[in-house]
């Protein structure tokens, strides 16, 4: 039985065109759902939180975090410290795992100086921009005001 070898290179033309659409197809797809990475205007501001708690991100990098739901003992804190952290703060870049982009806030906790992290997710949205704290279990949002970094 003879092979004819025309037939062989429109198979292998055909596979190749097919294997290169589907990975096309493929790149476009995961394209659209990246994200813009955040940028300072994205996150400079006043967040108002809708339990009172109150984040001053400024563009140097420093922040002022008012009545924050504390994250837990892991920075510091005994177990049964309930309560909020109002204080200064340091904010990098961040993601929380299995959230969208935003920042993380670092400063010292109260008890041995251990450095405590809390992280603020980040929705860029039209009009204004709106944020959560992923261990705050209370659902408490934020939204940015521009203009009113003290």
């Amino acid at each position: 039985m003879r092979t004819d070898w025309r037939l062989t290179l429109w198979w292998f033309i055909g596979a190749t065109a097919l294997f290169l659409a589907l990975v096309a197809a493929f790149r476009m797809e995961l394209g659209e759902d990246r994200e813009e990475p955040l940028a300072i205007a994205d996150v400079a501001g006043v967040w108002q939180g809708s339990d009172g708690g109150r984040l001053t991100v400024r563009a140097d990098g420093t922040a002022d975090l008012e009545r924050v739901t504390r994250p837990g003992p892991n920075c510091g804190q005994s177990t049964d410290a309930a309560g909020s952290y109002t204080g200064p703060a340091t904010w990098v870049y961040d993601t929380y795992p299995d959230e969208n982009p935003g920042i993380r806030f670092d400063y010292q906790g109260p008890a041995a100086a251990k450095p405590c992290k809390i992280y603020l997710v980040v929705f860029p949205l039209k009009g204004d921009t709106k944020g959560f704290l992923p261990h705050d279990r209370a659902g408490v949002d934020y939204i940015r005001s521009a203009g009113q970094q003290d």
